[in-house]
């Protein structure tokens, strides 16, 4: 499997759970023989403060800097085995700044929460709009995932987006990590289910033909990597919540970025937005790059 040349850039902002997305990070560039890159970014206030503008930003530099010097000393204790490590000290608002190395990136990764107040307040307000706005995949990490290798992939599909970039991604990660892949493929029937369960025999032809929307796809992928132990899963309710009730912490789950005005985002409510929040194991969102195909 080619390396990732454009490499890993992770976010990081101080916070513990900054540096737990670091850990996964650098895992990930560990296994894609990639170049790691650790950014860190701060905003100056618009407002006046007493120091004055040049010393505030003077501040917020080394404020930062520091934050990223912590990260680089966290890698060299977890050790680096070589592997080539960039740091950048970038003024403007985090979420802007990443989406912007997303189009140089093959993968940036964040984690869910940050120090900023906002951030807090909001469940992770530049996860969320990172992954929402980038050009290419995000791997958001919250505090309860494990930063040691996942025991399983995850990979939630649907039939009405095309699917082929997130089991692109799923399959490459299990090849990778040498675990198993489970295709989750959820239908939530919506107020007619209760009707249309009184048929006798709706339920099994429902999760029937809900199987063969995503067979062929899957079994495409699962060509290309032969030595993935695959499994399909149909189930019924909404997609969001038949994910999370089957994630642990030491999963990875892939998902889509829906195909999206970039000036719009994802809408909040989709299925990716809501695991953001509340998945307990790291979060690849995996948007399809253009001209890209499986």
């Amino acid at each position: 499997m080619a390396r990732w040349c454009r490499g890993v850039v992770v976010g990081v902002d101080g916070s513990e759970e900054g540096y737990r997305a670091l850990d996964w990070a650098a895992a990930a560039a560990d296994r894609h023989d990639a170049a790691l890159g650790v950014l860190g970014s701060y905003v100056v206030p618009l407002s006046p403060v007493p120091a004055g503008p040049l010393l505030a930003a003077g501040g917020l530099h080394a404020a930062t800097g520091r934050a990223v010097a912590g990260a680089l000393a966290r890698l060299e204790a977890r050790g680096t085995a070589g592997r080539e490590v960039g740091t950048e000290v970038v003024p403007g608002a985090a979420a802007h700044v990443l989406v912007q190395r997303s189009r140089t990136s093959d993968l940036v990764v964040v984690g869910r929460r940050g120090l900023g107040a906002v951030d807090r307040a909001l469940a992770g307000s530049v996860s969320s709009a990172l992954a929402a706005m980038a050009y290419g995949p995000v791997a958001v990490v919250p505090a309860s995932a494990s930063v040691t290798l996942p025991r399983r992939v995850v990979a939630g599909v649907a039939t009405d987006d095309y699917p082929g970039h997130v089991l692109e991604t799923a399959f490459e990660e299990a090849e990778l990590l040498g675990v198993p892949l489970e295709v989750v493929h959820a239908v939530d029937p919506g107020p007619l289910g209760s009707a249309l369960r009184l048929y006798e025999g709706w339920g099994d032809a429902w999760r029937a033909s809900a199987a063969d929307a995503v067979r062929d796809d899957v079994q495409r992928w699962a060509q290309k990597h032969p030595g993935v132990a695959c499994t399909t899963t149909v189930a019924e309710g909404r997609p969001a919540d038949v994910l999370q009730r089957c994630l642990h912490p030491d999963d990875l789950v892939v998902v889509g970025g829906r195909s999206h005005l970039r000036v719009t985002g994802r809408m909040l409510g989709s299925v990716a937005d809501r695991l953001l929040r509340v998945a307990p194991c790291a979060v690849i969102v995996s948007h399809a790059r253009p001209g890209r195909k499986g």
